[in-house]
């Protein structure tokens, strides 16, 4: 699970370096989410040029050479979301209702997924009440985007901290359900015999914890959404991207870089 992760840092400065040990690991993580908690006040900002991801990065840099070569050919916008440890739930929710604004067909659709997905909590063990609140309020902002048809009234309802917070928290809960219902599946990509009620209570459940592979393949299929993710990183090689589920038309692309998630935009001949 830890094969996602980076340990590349992100801003003008030169990288932190630290050593390996799991004290200063944690040290790390804190010092990346610091670092694009400054890029990103909002929690998901307006769309922003391409051009700005390669920002700061000196000319014969590897993440230059990279966001030049392959990303910049390949999209025409990001927005960036808080380096939270939620960014990537976030990420996902706002640029899959983003893409329904003005289709009212595949917004009853998405909609009804939503709703049945309540079905998958209590499968997995899970009380109403558990639920309920963060529920309502994700179903509100989908009512919401189906009614006003409107990237302003959408990107408001995800900088309301409390309205953005409920809709991080449900997917969580979605997440959680759908690898628990299927743990017979699952369980083989866990590592360190932890089982998969212990490793949802501790990885996914929580608000803060950052996603892996395995929470994105879930959640993608507990929605019905697919979503590329681009993967760069310092290794000089090629931007590698994967696609969740495998062999599906994306709706959504994402970019990971230094343990974060922002939303890219393709340009119109992907």
């Amino acid at each position: 699970l830890n094969t996602l992760k980076s340990s590349s840092d992100e801003g003008n400065a030169a990288p932190l370096e630290l050593p390996d040990a799991p004290y200063f690991s944690i040290i790390r993580k804190q010092w990346k989410k610091k670092e694009n908690n400054v890029i990103c006040a909002s929690l998901v900002s307006d769309k922003c040029d391409i051009s700005v991801l390669v920002d700061g990065y000196p000319e014969d840099g590897i993440y230059k050479r990279k966001l030049q070569k392959d990303l910049q050919k390949k999209y025409i916008s990001i927005r960036r979301t808080r380096g939270d440890g939620n960014c990537f739930y976030r990420a996902l929710a706002f640029a899959h209702l983003e893409s329904l604004i003005g289709n009212n067909v595949e917004i009853k659709k998405f909609k009804d997924v939503v709703i049945q997905s309540r079905n998958e909590l209590v499968s997995a063990g899970f009380e109403d009440r558990a639920f309920q609140n963060t529920f309502i309020r994700f179903q509100g902002v989908i009512d919401l985007v189906e009614a006003e048809n409107s990237i302003v009234s959408l990107l408001s309802a995800f900088n309301d901290q409390d309205c953005s917070d409920h809709i991080v928290q449900y997917l969580r809960l979605l997440t959680s359900a759908f690898l628990q219902n299927r743990k017979d599946f699952f369980h083989h990509f866990i590592e360190g015999g932890m089982n998969i009620k212990d490793f949802c209570a501790q990885e996914v459940e929580p608000m803060a914890m950052e996603c892996d592979h395995i929470q994105i393949v879930a959640i993608s299929q507990a929605l019905e959404v697919s979503v590329q993710v681009e993967y760069v990183d310092e290794a000089d090689t090629e931007v590698n991207n994967h696609i969740f589920p495998e062999g599906a038309r994306p709706s959504v692309y994402l970019l990971y870089k230094t343990a974060h998630y922002d939303i890219l935009y393709a340009l119109e001949s992907m």
